[in-house]
């Protein structure tokens, strides 16, 4: 039996190929088999042997930013920074870990002051504090800012600041119904929902999807309308079209409106793109499709204006800066929350996870215990918003019930600590010569 073999399962021979220069040359060799071997070939009774590699040995291999880099290709560049960013990840991984070997990880009263400061940032509690916080802040923000913005509506006439308003028309919505999802979230049910209602966060993104691909249809329809109705003034009116084309008043009031839209925006964009959550993640996007919208529809709805009350220097086609500026944010938010609903609906049916992330649940699984002596499948799929994990290990076969157990429970609690994890399965076997199909149905 040959030391040092890697895991192959289907997932995670898609992409650890390209991470071999951070491994040993005797593990890359072998990082398309099947299983990983823990014991020697004089060690059939089943003596453990220590990990192949340490922490500390893969510390060794970042590379960092160099002064020479600059000379390397950008495709060097960026295989060196994935890989740094593999082993920071490790290093993160063994933090959360080496510290939590207990069940009761909050009791840990041996826990350093850095190690505690360095997994602060994965605090559960205090991530959907923040969570639930900056959702109420966006729900508030978004219902003054929608009076605001009617009214620059009504003083401009501008179909860029119109399209701007239907825009936060439907992120008071979104607002709305991701806070609606959050609560029910919290509120648990183990008897109608024993797996937790998480779900709710990706489904809310798609309902929204399609909320605000309607709305952007819809007012690229009534753009689109206009445009035609003002190029047909243009040229029956060509000396004093200026009196027939849509009017657009943009004052200093729309202006003033305009711009605090876009300094809140801006500043909602950057709390919420600071939180690795689906709902926040959502949020962030919308602040920020809000902050180019409406800087848009304030400059296109500038010209507009200037177009047609200085007809004498400027030309007068600039007036349709403002129908055009609409169409412009409406195509851009349509495309933005078709890539959106794309993500979601992958999540929902259970897309594959990122090599990247399959290797630290094989990094944890190969280091939990030197009586695991292979690691037969690794699997991770999206569960809704987080994943869910399986794992399939082998155990001696003279080994007692007891003391399996323990092993796959330990390991389960801790590949579920990871916070992108919401559930994981841990499977004991004592040999691995069998195909998946025999253990579970195809579907």
């Amino acid at each position: 039996m040959e030391h040092g073999q890697m895991l192959a399962s289907t997932q995670i021979d898609s992409g650890c190929s390209e991470n071999n220069a951070l491994l040993p040359a005797s593990l890359s060799s072998t990082l398309h088999r099947r299983s990983v071997d823990r014991v020697g070939s004089e060690s059939s009774a089943g003596k453990p042997i220590p990990p192949m590699f340490s922490m500390e040995e893969m510390t060794a291999r970042r590379r960092g930013k160099r002064v020479e880099d600059a000379k390397l290709p950008k495709q060097v560049r960026n295989f060196y920074k994935k890989q740094d960013d593999l082993i920071s990840t490790f290093e993160r991984v063994y933090r959360l870990h080496s510290t939590k070997d207990s069940d009761n990880e909050e009791e840990d009263d041996e826990e350093t002051s850095e190690t505690k400061t360095k997994t602060a940032k994965v605090d559960p509690k205090r991530r959907k504090k923040r969570i639930s916080l900056y959702t109420k802040l966006s729900l508030l923000v978004n219902i003054c800012l929608l009076g605001i913005k009617i009214v620059a509506a009504i003083i401009s006439h501008s179909l860029s600041v119109i399209s701007s308003v239907v825009d936060s028309g439907v992120d008071l919505t979104s607002s709305i119904i991701l806070f609606w999802a959050t609560r029910a979230i919290k509120r648990r049910d183990p008897i109608l929902y024993p797996q937790g209602r998480t779900r709710l966060e990706p489904i809310s993104i798609v309902i929204l999807s399609v909320i605000m691909c309607s709305a952007s249809i819809q007012v690229i329809s009534e753009s689109l309308q206009t445009t035609i109705e003002d190029i047909q003034m243009m040229k029956k009116y060509p000396s004093n079209s200026s009196e027939y084309v849509h009017p657009v008043n943009m004052t200093v009031y729309p202006i003033a409106i305009m711009c605090t839209t876009i300094v809140l925006k801006l500043m909602l964009f950057f709390l919420c793109s600071r939180e690795s959550s689906v709902t926040l993640n959502a949020l962030a996007q919308d602040h920020r499709n809000d902050v180019f919208s409406n800087t848009v529809a304030l400059i296109c709805g500038i010209i507009s204006f200037h177009a047609r009350k200085n007809h004498k220097f400027l030309p007068i086609w600039l007036v349709l800066a403002d129908s055009i500026g609409a169409i412009l944010i409406s195509i851009y938010i349509l495309i933005t929350w078709i890539r959106q609903a794309n993500q979601q609906v992958k999540r929902l049916s259970g897309h594959t996870a990122k090599p990247e992330f399959l290797q630290q649940i094989t990094w944890i699984t190969f280091h939990h215990s030197p009586l695991i002596l292979k690691i037969d499948t690794v699997r991770a799929f999206h569960f809704g918003t987080h994943f869910l994990v399986e794992v399939d290990i082998v155990l001696p076969e003279n080994m007692s019930l007891r003391e399996a157990h323990d092993i796959g429970e330990q390991l389960q609690k801790k590949i579920e600590r990871i916070p992108e994890v919401e559930r994981a399965f841990v499977h004991l076997d004592y040999e691995f010569n069998h195909k998946a199909s025999d253990e579970h149905k195809v579907v």
